[in-house]
């Protein structure tokens, strides 16, 4: 098992010494902020970052950027995301990435009409037709992250909002480089961890850990909150989980105090085994 955390706002060579420092062992590039945009990752850089990486015995991933919709409605738009991910999987190749994190997508209108969803989810499982070959053969995995529900009054419809959702589609995708990231706190609002990591153990490479109320996605210092983090890092340890416990923080003192806090929590558990 590895202590990593998400590479933002900063570009990711800004993190190395953070990371090394902080007792860090993987690194999550998010593409969100501008200076991180994918068109930034030319050869040269991609190399060298590698370079860099490998010498500091450091793993990565890429978390693409949460607003790219693989269901979106619009064949055109839905095209060009697909082409996005395509791009990033080669990137993400040629950085020795681990795996490739993204959101499912979501769909938009009348939330009283079921087939806003039926639909989105529809076009989401043609992206991953599209995508999942590719993966395959650069053998760098996409790992699909649960959503946090919305209002049941939204016009914007999330997918994977609840394990049962994830669990009929990893049942419909076999193929071994379709994978999932956990995030604990989109998971303690839509019906607990332990739903999620019941349906989705086999195939978890990483979590996302933040904390909340177990109402609304707040991305709290975890111990700020209301998760229970011992009974969440009890689960892993006994379910033998060997990917990447990834703080998904902004500022760099949370990532820190977010990774002592578990750091404690995780050694009373292996200490009394």
């Amino acid at each position: 098992m590895r202590w990593g955390f998400v590479a933002f706002p900063k570009p990711p060579e800004d993190y190395l010494n953070f990371a090394v420092e902080n007792g860090f062992s993987h690194m999550e590039i998010d593409l969100f902020a501008p200076q991180q945009w994918l068109g930034r990752f030319h050869s040269t850089r991609t190399r060298k970052l590698r370079q860099q990486l490998e010498a500091l015995g450091l793993t990565s991933s890429f978390h693409a950027p949460y607003p790219l919709n693989l269901a979106d409605f619009i064949p055109e738009v839905r095209a060009a995301a697909v082409r996005y991910v395509e791009r990033l999987l080669q990137v993400a190749c040629e950085l020795g990435a681990k795996w490739v994190t993204v959101h499912p997508g979501y769909g938009l209108g009348i939330p009283t009409l079921e087939w806003v969803k039926a639909k989105a989810m529809d076009n989401l499982k043609r992206s991953l037709d599209r995508l999942l070959p590719l993966a395959e053969r650069l053998q760098v995995p996409l790992a699909l992250e649960n959503i946090n529900p919305v209002p049941h009054d939204s016009e914007i419809v999330f997918l994977l909002d609840s394990a049962e959702e994830l669990g009929r589609l990893l049942s419909e995708f076999p193929s071994p480089a379709l994978k999932v990231c956990i995030d604990v706190g989109h998971a303690e609002v839509a019906g607990g961890f332990s739903a999620f990591w019941s349906v989705a153990q086999n195939r978890c490479v990483a979590l996302h850990v933040h904390d909340n109320d177990t109402r609304s996605d707040l991305h709290l210092v975890p111990g700020t909150g209301n998760i229970n983090w011992q009974s969440v890092l009890s689960t892993l340890r006994d379910g033998g989980f060997d990917g990447a416990i990834n703080v998904e923080l902004f500022l760099d003192e949370h990532k820190v105090a977010a990774k002592q806090y578990l750091e404690r929590i995780w050694a009373d558990l292996k200490g009394g085994k």
